[in-house]
């Protein structure tokens, strides 16, 4: 009876032993999942971006107004503006003031009264933004951090762990701290003054394409308070939509580009500001020009038709299969597969709804061929390098049977990986054969998808 006690002891302590080693694997398979978060961090804050930051008021209203900018889902931001004190005539003192941006003519604005800033309206205060949004990471940006981290799987670790994340906690949310402080009511002598500005100097447009282009006005609380209108380039202007601290100017390349200048007068004082930009017009072409031409079945394939010097939101994508129907999708990367047959693609680029006719590519879906073998010999050796073609996107080689007419083992020593194939080197060497100087070299090779292929080469023995 004793012996069964102390077996029986012995087995639950290997149990709870086994648990607890359980219990820290899990442990530690969650603490790598928050390093790999962590370094991606920085690069998941670069998603958006904030700029034309403009200050406002009135005689009894406040107007902080910036633009956001980036890889997220437009529907998902969710944006704070808090204002702390920081003037060096106001050390002893602490004001800290939130409010809620929401969108307003293209651009978030918060706004504060101006009697809730008490005695410090014209003290400087700092300024940061709360930013909750749910990340639409590009394939693109998925290939920096392949490059950045040195790793597609450790990119794609990073890319599940943020959406685990999001899944998990909701919206990802980051603070910004933005650099240059505001003064809610300046003192007079240190009021702004008017100015209409474009954001650059030139900017580059498609042929053929509406475009629009941002006008930041200053130095104006309304659009009553001011009037803007074409001085330059009427011939490349269709309307300007007035509005502050942002308005629109609207065209359509059909020409070859050129100057344009905008006068903008405000009502109160007849200040007049003038700014100019010059029109570039480019043929629309990929920012990644599509090189698969053909995807194979059972795999999903993701392709990236963003079009250069174009915002990703004015992009969707007409996918026809087998010459069908076109399905569309409202966005610049697709998704399709996996096909259980093989067939045709189409994928057609569209620019606010209007197809391109150069930007059309067309893929081919093929059954997955079988590994493709092929030998090179170093000159005046028995050494060979035998080259495995594998095809697919995950596919790779699941083992090496050598057969016959090889000597000692079968070496792999590199691996290269294009698009939707990957090349797997080997080092091997001949066997001195039993009778002649022909060998005969036979082996075998399975892939990830259990695919064979089989190779029988003779070779010259050298003695």
């Amino acid at each position: 009876m004793k012996k069964v006690e102390v077996y029986f002891l012995i087995n639950l302590g290997a149990i709870l032993s086994l648990f607890a080693i359980e219990g820290e694997l899990a442990k530690y398979k969650r603490k790598q999942g928050d390093i790999l978060l962590e370094v991606a961090k920085d690069k998941l804050e670069a998603m958006v971006d904030v700029n034309n930051i403009n200050s406002l008021n009135s005689d009894s209203l406040y107007k902080f107004t910036f633009d956001l900018e980036g890889e997220y889902d437009k529907e998902s931001v969710d944006v704070t503006a808090e204002f702390n004190l920081n003037d060096t005539t106001a050390l002893n003192d602490e004001l800290n003031l939130t409010a809620k941006a929401v969108m307003k003519e293209g651009s978030y604005v918060a706004e504060i009264p101006i009697s809730q800033f008490e005695t410090f309206q014209n003290k400087r205060f700092d300024v940061s933004l709360d930013i909750g949004f749910l990340p639409n990471i590009s394939s693109s940006t998925i290939d920096d951090w392949t490059v950045i981290f040195g790793s597609d799987n450790i990119a794609k670790k990073i890319e599940d762990n943020i959406n685990k994340k999001v899944s998990r906690d909701g919206a990802f949310r980051m603070t910004r701290d933005l650099d240059a402080a505001i003064v809610p009511v300046p003192l007079e002598g240190q009021k702004a003054d008017f100015f209409v500005l474009f954001d650059k100097k030139r900017f580059t447009v498609l042929k053929g394409l509406k475009w629009e282009i941002p006008l930041t006005v200053g130095g104006v609380f309304s659009n009553s308070d001011f009037e803007v209108s074409i001085s330059g380039g009427n011939e490349m202007i269709s309307s300007i939509e007035q509005g502050t601290p942002r308005s629109k100017i609207i065209g359509n390349a059909t020409s070859s580009g050129g100057s344009i200048e905008i006068t903008g007068i405000r009502k109160k004082d007849s200040k007049v500001s003038t700014t100019t930009s010059r029109i570039v017009v480019i043929e629309p072409e990929w920012a990644t020009t599509p090189d698969m031409v053909e995807i194979y079945t059972n795999e999903k394939y993701n392709f990236d038709l963003s079009v250069k010097s174009l915002s990703r939101d004015r992009i969707s994508v007409n996918v026809i299969e087998n010459n069908g129907k076109p399905k569309l999708f409202n966005r610049s990367v697709v998704s399709v597969g996996p096909y259980k047959k093989p067939g045709t693609l189409e994928f057609r680029t569209l620019i606010d709804g209007e197809s391109l006719k150069d930007l059309v590519h067309k893929v081919k879906i093929r059954n997955l061929p079988e590994p493709l073998l092929s030998f090179k010999r170093k000159p005046g050796t028995n050494d060979l390098t035998l080259e495995i073609i594998t095809y697919g996107k995950n596919n790779g080689i699941d083992k090496v049977f050598p057969i016959g007419g090889i000597s000692g083992k079968v070496v792999e020593t590199d691996t290269e990986k294009f698009s939707n194939r990957k090349i797997t080197r080997y080092r091997l060497t001949i066997a001195r054969p039993s009778s002649g100087i022909i060998q005969t070299v036979k082996l075998k090779v399975k892939d990830k998808y259990n695919l064979m292929s089989e190779s029988d080469n003779e070779f010259e023995y050298f003695k």
